[in-house]
């Protein structure tokens, strides 16, 4: 009896993986240059836009040198935004001097801010950069200033104002109690945020009275105050 010879399964064999050096041989000579030009163009192109961005392309920001502000005019409200290429330092408007007041301080603050103060009798004016929009700001802060102030004080009304530079938002608050000598303070404030040059960012006027004003004569100061802000050209 004849034995039968059995059949073993050929080993498996696994493919040979193509190399990036056998498919590049593949290809035709026509089909090589184009690869190539194709490549080319794309590395151009991205050469140029950094060049661009990092060499032409002005986003409007103030360039900082050794912790100071360059270039800045005396008469810029500067302060930060949420976004920038050089700096996060930014020239939100141009401001003179409120009719009737008189500058009581105009300067480089730590955080390298122009800000501005004007007074008038009794009254104070602060003139401060933002960063945030006229909404975002105004809703927070007047969703926070009650636990500011206490049970020594009270919190009007978060109202809307129609100004030359656009909607804005004020509300008026009061802070009243008794000093360590006896003697009683009273401080009356109202905080309006108009839009600035920028979506991102907003402008704060101040309002300081140690006298009772009515809402609409405080109003009157900070519209006074607003009226001597100016955007910058082609913002």
């Amino acid at each position: 009896m004849s034995k039968k010879k059995i059949k073993r399964p050929q080993q498996y064999k696994r493919p040979q993986e193509r190399t990036f050096k056998d498919w590049w041989q593949a290809q035709s000579g026509i089909t090589r240059k184009r690869i190539v030009w194709g490549c080319a163009a794309i590395l151009a192109v991205i050469v140029l836009l950094l060049v661009y961005y990092f060499a032409i392309y002005d986003d409007g920001s103030i360039k900082v040198r050794d912790n100071a502000l360059v270039d800045v005019q005396e008469n810029w409200l500067v302060g930060q935004r949420s976004s920038g290429k050089n700096s996060t330092y930014y020239h939100f408007a141009d401001v003179s001097t409120p009719e009737g007041y008189t500058p009581a301080g105009s300067a480089l603050a730590t955080e390298l801010q122009q800000t501005f103060s004007f007074e008038k009798d009794n009254i104070t004016v602060s003139v401060n950069p933002v960063n945030g929009s006229v909404d975002e700001v105004a809703d927070s802060v007047y969703s926070r200033i009650g636990a500011f102030v206490g049970e020594n004080g009270s919190v009007g009304t978060l109202s809307e104002y129609q100004s030359k530079l656009g909607a804005c938002k004020y509300f008026i608050y009061t802070t009243a109690y008794t000093l360590e000598d006896g003697s009683d303070y009273f401080s009356k404030s109202l905080v309006l945020y108009a839009p600035s040059s920028f979506k991102d960012g907003c402008i704060l006027i101040s309002v300081a009275s140690q006298e009772d004003l009515a809402e609409d004569a405080m109003l009157t100061e900070a519209i006074t105050a607003l009226d001597a802000v100016t955007l910058p050209a082609g913002k």
